[in-house]
């Protein structure tokens, strides 16, 4: 692959990573005729445009600085889930996977050992910014073999969003700091007895979520607790362990007290997209257990919400009993 694609893909400031496609030398099948094209395809969706504005900066800008050369824009409208699966199908072929693709950090180890990814070390060693990326950030880009095949463009963090003006009807303080699980869950049956119509908590727990409820749920309990997920020595998965069935029980808890979501809404794919963009907006919500991108959402744009720094607090989410650290948090990017 030639390396104006690799200029393409170290610019800009956003979430996830971008990578380089092994399938061709540009627009997408390896045509020589088409190699003044750079196919470039990244998520879209209603809430979240920032990808897009970049890309449409970034487009602008690498042509005017190569003639010649034209950037084509692949937008991916779908959650989060159903994007990942239309990328795979995409680089599935030569003749549709694109030069460059958006993707999450977790996916880079499987799609360069599957092929669909080229290693960019080369063309790093002479990108002068690289040095101010940090092993952590270099590392998430690496791939069994060592190989560089992706550039993190930001990463992020979860915790506890919560309306205040909804705790403050409830009598609960509105600098809340949660030290325990039991903490969470009295936090939400106060307000389940104060307000009926709102929403005590949500916490992602559905497949139709996917990440969002590995990561922004089930994990972000679980490593509250003294186990983990996987034993690194071993290289295998751990189920069953004490902390991994108190996680479940917390989920249950939830569900049994009524303290979430109604599951026909909570089932629903579109439901992360629901919860930032209308139910915290519009205080349907007093407890959410989600990313630190969801003020992006608010900030400006179609959902924008000028009030959001008035009327949300945001805590760390506590460990279990409140051991180790006192809290825990997932990072992705």
């Amino acid at each position: 692959m030639k390396r104006p694609i690799t200029t393409v893909a170290v610019v800009g400031i956003a979430a996830f990573s971008l990578a380089l496609t092994s399938c061709g030398s540009g627009g997408g099948g390896g045509d020589e005729a088409s190699s003044d094209t750079i196919r470039v395809a990244y998520q879209k969706t209603t809430s979240f445009t920032a990808m897009d504005e970049l890309m449409k900066k970034t487009k602008e800008e690498y042509e005017a600085a190569h003639e010649g050369m034209t950037v084509e824009l692949v937008p991916i409208e779908a959650e989060q889930d159903q994007y990942f699966t239309k990328l795979a199908l995409m680089n599935g072929s030569a003749g549709t996977a694109p030069d460059v693709i958006y993707e999450d950090t977790f996916q880079i180890r499987s799609d360069a050992a599957a092929g669909y990814l080229q290693p960019i070390d080369d063309y790093l060693a002479d990108w002068d910014q690289w040095e101010q990326y940090d092993d952590g950030a270099k590392q998430a880009g690496l791939g069994d073999d060592g190989k560089t095949y992706g550039v993190s463009l930001g990463t992020d963090t979860r915790g506890l969003y919560f309306n205040k003006q909804l705790f403050a009807a409830a009598g609960l303080p509105e600098d809340w700091a949660p030290e325990s699980w039991d903490d969470v869950l009295e936090a939400a049956r106060t307000i389940k007895e104060s307000n009926p119509d709102v929403i005590p908590f949500n916490i992602y727990a559905s497949q139709a979520l996917g990440e969002a409820t590995s990561m922004q749920g089930f994990e972000m309990l679980l490593y509250g607790t003294e186990d983990e997920l996987l034993d690194t020595d071993t290289n295998k998965w751990v189920t069953g362990s004490t902390g991994f069935l108190d996680a479940l029980e917390f989920y249950q808890t939830v569900a049994e007290e009524k303290l979430g979501p109604d599951p026909a809404l909570a089932l629903d794919a579109g439901w992360g997209t629901k919860v930032s963009t209308e139910l915290l907006p519009q205080g349907g919500i007093a407890i959410a257990l989600d990313g630190s991108w969801l003020p992006s959402n608010w900030i400006d744009g179609e959902n924008a919400w000028p009030e959001w720094e008035q009327t949300m607090g945001f805590a760390a989410m506590p460990t279990q009993d409140g051991g180790g650290d006192g809290f825990t948090s997932m990072s992705g990017g």
